[in-house]
């Protein structure tokens, strides 16, 4: 597994969460250079394993999968 990327999961995670409906999220999956944008609600992350809600939509996948993660919180 990554572990860097794995890191950075978590920490998405963690703002996510602590900041619901405030923070963007951009995930690069290793298949697709294209980059997904969006603000997430909620977050979880377990065994490898990611899920981010946006309204109705849901991303995940698994952290092998990914090529880059960043969140940052969107000004209040």
């Amino acid at each position: 597994m990554k572990t860097n990327l794995q890191h950075a999961v978590a920490n998405a995670v963690d703002v996510v969460n602590a900041n619901s409906g405030l923070t963007c999220v951009k995930l690069r999956f290793a298949d697709d250079q294209s980059e997904i944008d969006f603000v997430a609600n909620a977050a979880q992350f377990s065994q490898g394993r990611f899920e981010f809600q946006a309204g109705f939509e849901t991303y995940g996948g698994a952290v092998d999968e990914l090529e880059d993660i960043r969140a940052e919180v969107i000004r209040q």
